[in-house]
């Protein structure tokens, strides 16, 4: 009986198994149709790419999205730094995604060797990043914009400087630890360095401390009045309630005129000249400035916007200001005659009084001041650069008109010795060994470690 009832009790069990069994079953076989269903509706859509692998580095990947993200960082840095990014050309994308493969590398290496980085530090340096970008574009929000511009949130930005700065503190600590033990720079290497180099050597270059004469060129009295004319009507009408957009296709000379004058949006800087930018940056939304003298012409400009990240939409009416070869030529006789008069035993300084329109050393007898000859623009460059001490240069034309320089003294520069360099160069020998004796350790990873490129 004993073993009788142990028994039933066994089969009772399986019996109950069985049920729990089906039951199970017939759930799945529900989820597999409703699976199959799905799969069905599925495939009869288009495939769509979500992401895909360029890489498997050991047991990291490395993803389409990884190197595009990195291809924004690119760009996003360089509109930072004021620089032009350009197109991005296949082989700077086959370098970027060299840097990531050898980044992993780098952390396969760490990991192996027990480095770890500072999570805390990293975080740190990725909030003092995002608030530089938003002091740069005004605003978190014109940030976020710009972010989406390129492709990314700001979620996606902080993953990927994480991601940076985390590889560069695992480069830091191998580099340390494997890479600079192994460099020694001798002092026969950098100045061997230094002879093969200097030409490339830096320099101090001379010191200039000039006076000038400007006599700019001037338009016609005929031009001027013409102008001023042309400004008192335009200044009628907008009393009279015209719209700015109309007149500025009427009256404007520039060639937004078809578009009611519209300039566009504008950062500070980005217009030609200084005292247009200055005019523009100190409107208010709608209000319109008074006429602004550039060295191209007359500006009315009325501003349209102002966004969220401090740039500025405008419009203007332009009225160029021509001038002719009468106009050239008397501005050129006129500074002639400064330069004879000084040639002929005048003071300089009385003659930059009288005839000199620079605004900035005609009340101080002509004198700009001391600048390294390479602060100079070219054209100060070139005709200065052999000038000696007490000697009036031949005029020179420019934008702002016809100059004539005195020279008043020279401080001449002189090449920075090895023992003035020596500390800079020593620096610049053992960066170069490390990044050499860090291309063989990176090949070396390359036969350690697992690497598959997708094609």
């Amino acid at each position: 009986m004993n073993r009788m009832s142990g028994n039933t009790k066994t089969v009772r069990g399986i019996g109950g198994g069985r049920a729990a069994a089906s039951s199970r079953v017939a759930i799945a076989v529900v989820a597999l149709t409703m699976l199959a269903t799905v799969v069905g509706a599925l495939a009869q859509e288009e495939p769509v790419l979500v992401d895909r692998i360029v890489a498997i580095v050991d047991e990291e990947i490395i993803l389409q999205s990884d190197l595009e993200r990195e291809a924004e960082l690119f760009r996003l840095e360089q509109e930072y730094a004021g620089k032009d990014p350009g197109e991005l050309t296949s082989e700077m994308r086959r370098e970027m995604l060299d840097r990531l493969i050898e980044s992993k590398l780098i952390i396969a290496a760490a990991k192996q060797a027990d480095m770890n980085v500072d999570e805390d530090a990293i975080h740190e340096s990725v909030d003092q990043k995002i608030q530089q970008f938003v002091e740069h574009f005004g605003t978190m929000d014109a940030l976020k914009r710009e972010l989406l511009r390129s492709g990314m949130t700001l979620a996606d930005y902080r993953a990927r400087m994480n991601a940076q700065l985390r590889d560069q503190q695992y480069m830091r600590l191998v580099v340390g630890k494997f890479i600079r033990p192994k460099v020694e720079v001798l002092e026969n290497e950098v100045r061997d360095y230094y002879l093969e180099n200097l030409d490339e050597m830096p320099s101090e270059p001379d010191s200039l401390t000039i006076a000038d004469i400007l006599v700019p060129v001037q338009p016609s009295l005929e031009v001027r009045q013409g102008i001023q004319t042309m400004v008192a009507e335009i200044n009628d009408a907008m009393g009279r309630g015209e719209a700015f957009t109309e007149l500025a296709k009427r009256y404007s000379k520039g060639p937004n005129a078809a578009r009611g004058g519209l300039i566009g949006t504008v950062s500070p800087g980005d217009l030609f000249d200084e005292n247009l930018d200055r005019a523009a940056f100190a409107l208010k939304p709608g209000q319109i400035s008074e006429p602004v003298i550039s060295s191209r012409g007359v500006h009315l400009l009325k501003l349209v916007a102002v966004g969220e990240d401090g740039r500025r939409t405008l419009r203007q009416i332009f009225l160029p200001i021509e001038v002719t070869k009468e106009d050239m030529d008397q501005a050129k006789a006129e500074i002639d005659r400064a330069r004879q008069r000084v040639l002929a035993g005048e003071a300089f300084s009385l003659v930059a009084s009288e005839m000199s329109r620079d605004a900035l050393s005609s009340t101080r007898g002509g004198v700009l001041g001391t600048f390294a000859l390479t602060d100079l623009s070219s054209q100060f460059q070139e005709v200065l650069a052999d000038a000696e001490v007490g000697q009036v240069t031949e005029p020179v034309l420019t934008p702002a008109g016809w100059y004539v320089f005195l020279l008043q003294d020279r401080a001449t520069g002189h090449m920075f010795t090895y023992e003035e360099l020596r500390e800079d160069l020593r620096q610049v020998v053992e960066a170069k060994e490390i990044e050499a004796e860090l291309a063989n350790y990176v090949g070396g990873l390359r036969e350690r470690f697992f690497i598959d490129e997708k094609n």
